[in-house]
């Protein structure tokens, strides 16, 4: 199969043809449904990057709105950053987790069931969005809460009134403050994760990621057109930067790969909450019984193997 073939176009179609194959009645649709079923499964078996990188993007994959409802109870949201605006693509507050209670804050590309992305600016986070993770980190470490972080975001806000007040100096802000929180962090890449607008959510102690999220310093876009002078070259940049799920889990980055249903997590987004809410547990009751000073500790080794001396 090509690479330039859209998988979420195919899965599409023969979704339609299984419900259209359902429908039949008078004869034994069982065999055709079957063979159906295995195409789709051999059409994933060998997904290319290119088509990780479009499943992050798919327009009813589960958002944060979806995780938030499905892992965590009486959830309290908190807006705005205390300097200039509350930032649409930035969403975070208080939480119950089995009782524990928690901080919780990550990328909103959309409003839950709805295609309002320019609303949310499509989840790129302005100095605002970044000032207001910032704010919750602290909350967070000033009751000894720990954070659970859900990035989806293609990158920071790129327009003049965002650099206007200092992007990258909020990026690199917002990454050090939550590098160096006192508290557990665990973070959950959920979709697209790009550039330093990922960086700036998606640090941790525990990182789970989903199988065909791609997390990545740049859009295979973006690589395509500065190393190859031609943007059409994305499908070769996507397998260069090599940023799938699967991927960054055979490299040791990645904790914890959720695994995804046949034709990517819209297609059956409760079980794929679930998968998460289990490795959120998982962490979090883990890493609550480890004292501050040796998660710091833990942190600054992981920072000193990825810094060259």
């Amino acid at each position: 199969m090509k690479n330039k073939e859209k998988f979420t176009d195919i899965d599409n179609a023969l979704k339609e043809l299984q419900e259209t194959i359902s429908r039949l009645k008078g004869i034994d649709t069982a065999e055709i449904e079957r063979k159906v079923e295995v195409f789709r499964k051999d059409l994933y078996e060998g997904i290319s990057r290119w088509g990780s990188v479009e499943l992050s993007r798919h327009g009813e994959r589960p958002g944060i709105d979806d995780f938030i409802k499905g892992i965590f109870s009486g959830f309290i949201e908190l807006k705005g950053d205390r300097l200039y605006e509350d930032d649409p693509a930035v969403v975070g507050g208080i939480a119950f987790l089995d009782g524990t209670p928690v901080v919780v804050a990550g990328h909103r590309k959309r409003s839950g069931g709805k295609k309002d992305y320019i609303r949310h600016h499509y989840g790129m986070a302005s100095p605002s969005g970044h000032h207001k993770a910032m704010r919750l980190y602290r909350l967070a470490e000033k009751f000894g809460r720990p954070i659970i972080t859900f990035v989806d975001t293609p990158g920071a806000y790129p327009v003049p009134e965002a650099e206007d007040r200092g992007q990258a100096f909020s990026i690199a802000r917002c990454i050090q403050a939550v590098a160096s929180v006192r508290t557990p962090v665990v973070a959950c890449i959920i979709g697209e994760a790009g550039s330093g607008g990922a960086l700036a959510l998606g640090f941790g102690d525990r990182i789970i990621m989903l199988e065909n999220a791609f997390y990545s310093a740049i859009s295979p876009e973006g690589f395509s057109s500065i190393i190859y002078k031609d943007v059409s070259k994305k499908e070769k940049a996507a397998e260069a930067l090599k940023g799938s799920g699967r991927d960054l889990y055979a490299a040791g980055i990645v904790d914890y790969l959720v695994k995804e249903p046949i034709g990517g997590a819209q297609n059956d987004p409760a079980h794929v909450v679930e998968e998460v809410a289990k490795a959120v547990r998982q962490y979090v009751h883990e890493l609550v019984k480890i004292p501050a000073e040796e998660i710091i500790r833990a942190r600054s080794a992981f920072i000193a193997r990825l810094v060259p001396s």
